[in-house]
């Protein structure tokens, strides 16, 4: 049990450790890449509001 416990938090940490240096640029590992977040410009922003504006009336 207590080899068991050592493995999964010696993988916990190797996975944390691949994480951040995958987060820094050190190493590229694809499946570790974190997802951009879409943002909207002022054009987006605008013609959202030309629209709900324009459906309010």
């Amino acid at each position: 049990m207590y080899n068991a416990m050592k493995i999964l938090i010696l993988a916990a940490i190797i996975v944390v450790a691949a994480f951040f240096a995958n987060l820094f640029g050190i190493v590229s590992i694809p499946w570790l890449e974190l997802n951009s977040v879409p943002t909207y410009g002022d054009d987006a922003n605008r013609s959202d509001q030309a629209i709900q504006k324009a459906l309010e009336d």
